[in-house]
């Protein structure tokens, strides 16, 4: 077969599915994208209000150590895009605390009885590690053991638990190998007091982002691409089944205007949520049905309060980890571009962690701007009278996956189900239940593309797996 009569449906129209589409369609395969929501991007999508402010589904930072995904974002964007320097910082007990933790700001912002128990704390663990060292088997431990107890308190636990809803000694240790820059406490002294180049667990200092438009601006740049291949990109589609059979996806079934559609492809490659997935292929065995129950996401709640000032601070997003305050992050879209809001105006993205049916889910909107208002207001970032009409709310269920004690067995067992289909692939955040990052996900999108179109031996399942640091 010619690559003019081969085709590929992609089920998610976020970034792995739209990288994945596009190199697929640049290759001369006939590429049908369904996309669930009206716009493409999934969780990097963006939207822009009638009185001229834009906001993304929270903060994000595009950026890669590839010199050459790089490019290929920059080419996506076409010229519309900007290198930003990088703030962000947690807000606790009333002051600033730079994020990745710099030695030089702890010790000038925490009292000295903090001080010395942090000392305390970080020399008794070094020696206990010398006797008997603590496993590295759960977030806890693993920050426990590098930190002390004292500042795994006010840095992480807190934060951690606050934001995930469990306890952190039920949270796997991925999360902290990934998601905390510095090894330990002398990491983070050296990275202060030396900042030593080319290391593994460095500092982003800067990234990409588009000048107008939001970080939407991507997902509607590869749809651009596709659709000038003469491709098609189908938004508020619902793929509803998989139907398979003798170890083959046969068509995919979705709905869209109210109409039920079937696509039969040579290729699928999905990037939709893997629970619910392996949910919609015909006939899942119990065991894959078990797995799946066994997986869960934390859902984000967005308050969007627009403001009439121009700045609340300069950094891209804050974290907030005291537990009596609801928001867990803040973002600000004109500190990303200046072109977010009208001028003198700015917004405030205000996140709550939530799941589906719980007290800040089934909140009422105006309650939650009136709650979020409150919050801000009473940490002294804000005041309430700053406050303008017009803010809004919006919910996404599948923004976290959960990585409990567990999580990797049933990931692995549902993995393994969808490998029994040799014309079958799933990807990205969603389809591979992991927290990466955008570039991540694009080269989930382009790894799946190499290895048909080139017989490249990459794995895209390999891709934001390893015990390294992604901030």
């Amino acid at each position: 077969m010619s690559n003019s009569d081969k085709s590929v449906t992609i089920l998610g129209g976020g970034l792995a599915g739209l990288a994945a589409a596009q190199k697929f369609s640049e290759a001369g395969w006939n590429v049908t994208v369904l996309e669930l929501e009206p716009v493409v991007g999934g969780l990097a999508s963006s939207f822009v209000t009638d009185d001229g402010f834009t906001y993304d589904l929270g903060p994000h930072r595009l950026y890669s150590n590839l010199d050459a995904l790089n490019d290929h974002l920059k080419w996506v964007l076409d010229g519309n895009h900007a290198y930003r320097a990088r703030l962000s910082r947690i807000f606790m007990k009333g002051k600033f605390f730079d994020y990745p933790l710099k030695t030089s700001n702890v010790l000038t912002s925490l009292s000295p009885w903090l001080l010395f128990r942090s000392f305390v704390d970080y020399m008794a663990v070094r020696m206990r590690n010398a006797i008997r060292p603590i496993p590295d088997d759960n977030f806890e431990n693993w920050v426990v053991k590098r930190f002390g107890k004292t500042l795994y308190d006010l840095f992480f636990g807190t934060y951690t638990r606050k934001a995930w809803g469990i306890p952190c000694n039920q949270i796997s240790a991925d999360w902290a190998s990934q998601r905390i820059s510095q090894l330990d406490l002398f990491d983070a002294v050296k990275k202060t007091l030396f900042r030593p180049k080319n290391t593994v667990r460095s500092l982003v200092s800067k990234f990409i982002y588009p000048t107008h438009g939001g970080i939407g601006e991507l997902g509607k740049g590869y749809q651009r691409l596709i659709e000038q291949d003469g491709n098609r990109v189908e938004t508020a589609a619902r793929v509803t089944r998989v139907h398979a059979a003798n170890g083959r996806v046969t068509s995919v079934e979705y709905e869209q205007n109210g109409e039920l559609h079937r696509m039969e492809s040579d290729l699928y490659v999905s990037t939709i949520p893997l629970t619910a997935l392996v949910r919609i292929i015909d006939e899942p065995p119990q065991p894959v049905l078990d797995a799946a129950a066994g997986l869960t996401h934390k859902g984000i709640v967005f308050v969007y309060l627009k403001l009439d000032r121009p700045q609340v601070s300069p950094d891209h997003w804050v974290y907030i980890p005291e537990e009596h305050i609801a928001i867990h992050r803040i973002s600000e879209f004109t500190n990303f571009a200046p072109r977010c809001a009208p001028e003198g105006k700015t917004m405030v993205c205000a996140e709550i962690t939530s799941t589906p049916g719980d007290k800040y889910w089934t909140m009422a909107d105006g309650d939650l701007v009136r709650l979020a208002s409150e919050n801000l207001a009473s940490l002294g970032l804000i005041r309430a009278d700053e406050v303008l009409p017009g803010s809004h709310v919006l919910r996404i269920d599948y923004a976290y996956p959960i990585y409990d004690l567990t999580y990797r067995g049933h990931v692995k067992t549902l993995t393994d189900h969808l490998k029994g289909f040799e014309n079958f692939v799933s990807t990205g955040r969603q389809g591979l239940f992991r927290y990466g990052n955008m570039d991540h996900s694009v080269a989930m999108g382009h790894a799946v593309a190499r290895r048909i179109l080139e017989n490249d031996t990459i794995d895209h399942a390999k891709i934001a797996a390893e015990d390294e640091y992604f901030g």
